[in-house]
C-alpha cells in the first residue's frame, strides 16, 4: 500500500509519499515546497488571499503526485499559521471543497509529539534522553523524550517567518536589528527549565537542514550528506555571522543555501543557536525526519521505535 504525508506549516508545505511494509515504511518520494501560508500574518492575523492560493497551487501539485503513484489515503496537517490565522477555516474549506482533501489543524502538543515520534523511530531505543527541536515558520516546539515517552514538550511563538518580519526589516540587517531578535529569544528561552540528565539535542525542520547543507557547501539538496550531519555550535555561529555581513541578494549566491530560504535563515539559524546556548548543546544532531515521518508512523500504528544499540 502506498500511502501519503502532508505537512503544511507558517514557511513550507511538505509531501512524503511512502510505501508500507512491517514494521515500517520505504520512502518513495519528498517535496519540499516554500509557499509562506504565514507570510504577513504576524501583523494582520490572517492568511492572504495571495498566500492561500500559494497554498492551493502547491497541495494541488501534491496531490497530482499522489494520484500518478497510486497513494491512497492523503494524511495532511496544519500546524502554527492554521492555527493562529482567524481566516484559516476559509483555507481549509476550500482545499476540502476544490481537492477533496481534509487538513487536520493540530496542536502545538500534538506537533510535537509527531516531530519527536519521528526522531524516536529514526534513531531507536536510547540509553539517554533526546531533546529534539523544530524551528518553525510560526512556532518552535521543544520535546525531551526518552524511548517511546515524551518526558516534556512545550511550543513557543519563536518562528523564522514571524520573526524576520518582526525584528529584521533592514537589508542588510543592521546589528541593533539581530540584538533586538536574539535578546526576544533569549527571553522566551530562559522561562524553559534544562533537562536533568545528559541528552542528545535533535533538529528537525528545514533550518537545521538549510545549515547542515550550507556547512557542506553541497551544490544540491542530498538527505545521504544532511541526515544525521552533526553541526557545532561553533559553525552556526560562523554562519549567522555571514548571514549577517550579507544582503538577501547576496545570501543567495551561498553554497548549500536555497534562495527560497536566503531571507528566513538567520532567524531560524538565531532561534538554533540561541538554544543550543540555553541547553548548553555544543553541537545539535541533524534530522530530515519530522511532522509527515511522525504522522504516517502514527496513522499506520508504527509509535514504538525500533530498538537498536545506540546509545
Amino acid at each position: 500500500m502506498r500511502v501519503a504525508s502532508i505537512d503544511i506549516g507558517t514557511n513550507t508545505i511538505l509531501l512524503l509519499i511512502a510505501e508500507t511494509g512491517g514494521e515500517t515504511f520505504k520512502r518513495l518520494l519528498e517535496k519540499e515546497t516554500v509557499v509562506r501560508l504565514g507570510e504577513g500574518l504576524q501583523k494582520n492575523g490572517v492568511l492572504s488571499k495571495a498566500a492561500m492560493i500559494r497554498g492551493y497551487e502547491t497541495l494541488s501539485q501534491y496531490l497530482d503526485h499522489c494520484h500518478e503513484m497510486g497513494v491512497r489515503p492523503v494524511y495532511a496537517v496544519g500546524t502554527s499559521a492554521l492555527r493562529e490565522a482567524k481566516n484559516s477555516s476559509i483555507f481549509v474549506e476550500m482545499i476540502r471543497d476544490k481537492l477533496n482533501l481534509s487538513i487536520e489543524v493540530i496542536s502545538g502538543e500534538e506537533e510535537a509529539h509527531l516531530s519527536y515520534l519521528a526522531v524516536a523511530r529514526d534513531l531507536g531505543e536510547r540509553a539517554k534522553p533526546t531533546l529534539v527541536i523544530d524551528v518553525g515558520g510560526g512556532s518552535t516546539e521543544l520535546v525531551l523524550g526518552k524511548g517511546d515517552r515524551v518526558i516534556q514538550w512545550v511550543s513557543l511563538p519563536l518562528g523564522l517567518v514571524r520573526f524576520t518580519e518582526q525584528f529584521l526589516i533592514s537589508d542588510p540587517v543592521k546589528e541593533e536589528e539581530w540584538e533586538r531578535m536574539r535578546d526576544r529569544i533569549q527571553k522566551v528561552l530562559f522561562e524553559i527549565p534544562k533537562p536533568d540528565e545528559p541528552f542528545l539535542m535533535v533538529s528537525v525542520g528545514g533550518t537545521g537542514t538549510t545549515l547542515a547543507s550550507v556547512e557542506q557547501r553541497l551544490p544540491e539538496f542530498a538527505v545521504e550528506k544532511i541526515h544525521h550531519f552533526v553541526l557545532t555550535q561553533e559553525a552556526l555561529q560562523n554562519q549567522l555571522l555571514l548571514y549577517r555581513s550579507k544582503s538577501v541578494d547576496q545570501r543567495k549566491w551561498i553554497p548549500g543555501l536555497p534562495p527560497s530560504r536566503a531571507d528566513v535563515i538567520l532567524a531560524g539559524g538565531t532561534i538554533l543557536d540561541q538554544a543550543m546556548e540555553r541547553f548548553q548543546a555544543s553541537s545539535v544532531l541533524i534530522s530530515c525526519h519530522g511532522v509527515r515521518y511522525g504522522l504516517l508512523y502514527q496513522r499506520l500504528g508504527l509509535e514504538k521505535p525500533i530498538s537498536s544499540a545506540q546509545g
